[in-house]
């Protein structure tokens, strides 16, 4: 009888410690719960230590193991957010300035070859050839359209390094410097000593060196327009002063107001091939001309080509026989047939612009006097 009383007191005890345990392990599963609620990881592998190791009940363990996921996520969710990285991605404004900067280099790369190579550029207003002739469009005789070209060039690729890597932006800055200085050098110039003249060229290259510094100053500002803002204001006028005195005259201006370039036809040093003779008795009989200016390098290539032999009969109308100077106009053969740069040529109505080779002469005259009986040998 006492030992079946022992037994059920021992049986009790262990029934009430049993209990106890169980919701002394509810009581630290709660905890963990509400830890990992609030971002805390540590408790979750403490939870799970104590319900796999008390192995009473499945639904400790089963919250244990709860809290542990809940937890373990709460803490990726929390080290992903503090080491994850933006997209580096290049900023709209070097772009811009890329874009802008790229389509300057075109047209100076096309300003370039024409004043080296093709002699005759495209104008869509009068005045473009006087510009791009005149002692304004070199410096120390290089062309100041190649200046550009590699200004232009190198301001686009540096936007883009610099939409990467900030140490570029300081040269980016620089380099738009220089074009927007330049040009309002230029642009003084076009105001002052080319009143009546229009370059097209010349305006379109102001526009894109100025919006190219613009774009500079709003890409390089970082939120402090006026520190990136003094560099170029202190910069600029230098370059403008270095300018001014290379192209000053004697007496420190820019030109006289009494600049004239009185005529004065170069002389033809070169011999005159067959093949030359015979191209000018072909273009007198279908009233082909070259029209040009006596300031014209590129005309007087025209004509070392033919050479000195050939000029005697050669087809040559001087579009300023009275000479060059302010607001003097075009002679009227030139004006009536619309003659916007030098050379141009005009065979039996069709007009070519620029200095031509003799065989693509040849083949423009022939062209037109195909299917006619007549000896064009020269005598």
């Amino acid at each position: 009888m006492n030992s079946g009383r022992g037994q059920g007191v021992r049986g009790l005890r262990s029934l009430t410690s049993g209990a106890g345990r169980r919701e002394g392990a509810l009581r630290v599963t709660r905890k963990a719960v509400q830890a990992a609620g609030r971002g805390r990881s540590v408790a979750g592998p403490r939870v799970a230590g104590i319900g796999l190791g008390l192995g009473r009940s499945k639904r400790e363990a089963n919250l244990g193991r709860r809290a542990t996921c809940l937890a373990s996520r709460r803490g990726e969710g929390d080290g992903g957010a503090s080491t994850s990285q933006p997209a580096d991605e290049p900023s709209a404004a070097f772009a811009l300035l890329s874009a802008v900067s790229g389509v300057g280099a075109l047209e100076t790369a096309y300003l370039t070859f024409t004043k080296v190579f093709a002699g005759s550029v495209f104008c869509p207003t009068s005045g473009c050839e006087t510009i791009l002739e005149s002692r304004y469009s070199e410096i120390l005789g290089v062309p100041v359209a190649l200046f550009g070209f590699f200004t232009y060039s190198g301001v686009s690729l540096l936007s883009r390094l610099a939409a990467r890597n900030g140490e570029y932006r300081a040269g980016v800055l620089a380099g738009s410097t220089v074009l927007a200085s330049v040009s309002a050098f230029l642009a003084y110039v076009l105001a002052t000593q080319f009143p009546d003249e229009t370059c097209a060229w010349c305006l379109a290259s102001c526009g894109l060196s100025f919006c190219s510094f613009v774009l500079a100053l709003w890409a390089t500002s970082d939120g402090d327009p006026v520190k990136s803002t003094i560099p170029p204001f202190v910069a600029s006028p230098l370059i403008v002063s270095a300018l001014v005195a290379l192209f000053a005259d004697a007496d420190g201006s820019l030109a006289s107001e009494d600049f004239e370039l009185p005529f004065r036809e170069p002389e033809v040093t070169t011999q005159s091939s067959r093949e030359a003779l015979n191209l000018v008795q072909k273009m007198r009989l279908i009233d082909a001309k070259m029209y040009g200016a006596f300031w014209c390098s590129h005309c007087f290539d025209q004509k070392q080509a033919f050479g000195k032999e050939a000029m005697k009969n050669f087809p040559y109308v001087e579009c300023f026989p009275e000479g060059y100077r302010k607001g003097i106009k075009q002679y009227a053969a030139c004006e009536e047939a619309d003659i916007r740069g030098f050379p141009t040529w005009i065979i039996n109505g069709e007009k070519i612009e620029g200095d031509q080779s003799l065989e693509t002469l040849g083949e423009t005259v022939d062209k037109y006097l195909a299917g006619k009986d007549q000896d064009y040998s020269f005598e």
